[in-house]
């Protein structure tokens, strides 16, 4: 390829790339929206899911795109319980209790994958070919375009959830403020449950979409964090269009960045994003706040 359609090239990776960023993203902000907590273990999470869907691909050769649903069941559970048993205690007690209970987490989810699986990286058969389409300025990968889709699909269902269901709609009003939502009968507690659970549920789902791209190993926890953390700060705070726009942004610069500077610089360009929109514009490109008292 000459210059600049590897530019072209890299510009349409990202763009696809940003939908499952969006993904991992969206169930952050959400739950940080809502509860105003950190959760620190989110990219692990992502991680479980990843290795569940390849796990259910090596184990029975179902594509991880059907592992997906399983990822996202486990995780919903595992969402559940984690409020129920141990962060209900912790949620509303100031900011450090809740972020040491999950950065313990995510140690005890990485150490339980190192234990059980190796520290080798894996990765799952998305199961289709991996041509595509030949735009003339840039190659649509098809696996890279298949897990987009999902990825926009599953972002598009969790706004529909929010605006149409009565229990996404008591999201919304506890988000805009707990004291006003617990006097109109909301249960904010119930609430707490589903948020986290739904938020875990998309980080299982996002992993299951990574692994059908990109090696997975019990480390990429605290990558998949920082890349998430960059979307939500760089998208804003509680806005779904943001987070699609953010993830769509990093995916973008961090493909050019491994362009230009070589792919271990990826990272890097997602702290500076991370550290460049904190400094000017905290409030992010949509951002509209979290939830009030």
């Amino acid at each position: 390829m000459v210059a600049g359609e590897l530019v072209s090239q890299s510009i349409v990776n990202g763009i696809l790339l940003g939908g499952i960023y969006a993904v991992a993203a969206l169930g952050l902000s959400l739950v940080f929206g809502i509860m105003d907590i950190v959760n620190l273990a989110h990219g692990h999470m992502l991680m479980v899911g990843a290795y569940v869907a390849i796990l259910v691909f090596a184990a029975t050769g179902i594509t991880p795109l059907v592992g997906m649903f399983l990822a996202m069941g486990l995780l919903f559970v595992f969402g559940i319980v984690l409020q129920k048993v141990l962060l209900k205690h912790v949620v509303g007690e100031g900011i450090e209790q809740p972020i040491i209970v999950l950065f313990g987490l995510a140690l005890i989810l990485q150490n339980i994958g190192q234990l059980v699986l190796g520290g080798d990286a894996r990765t799952a058969d998305l199961g289709i070919p991996g041509d595509g389409i030949d735009l003339g300025f840039a190659f649509l990968s098809l696996p890279r375009t298949v897990t987009f889709v999902v990825a926009v699909v599953l972002i598009g269902a969790t706004w529909a959830f929010l605006q149409y269901t009565k229990t996404g709609q008591a999201i919304r009003a506890t988000a805009q403020n707990r004291k006003a939502a617990r006097y109109m009968g909301i249960d904010t507690d119930r609430i707490y449950v589903i948020t986290l659970a739904v938020g875990t549920a998309l980080a299982g789902a996002a992993g299951a979409l990574l692994s059908m791209l990109f090696p997975i190993n019990p480390f990429v926890g605290w990558s998949y964090l920082l890349k998430a953390f960059a979307v939500v700060v760089l998208g804003g705070v509680g806005s779904i269009l943001g987070t699609l726009v953010g993830g769509v942004i990093l995916g973008v610069s961090e493909n050019l960045g491994a362009l230009y500077l070589g792919g271990g610089y990826r990272n890097v360009v997602s702290l500076l994003i991370f550290l460049g929109v904190l400094l000017l514009k905290p409030e992010g490109l949509f951002g509209s706040g979290g939830g009030g008292e």
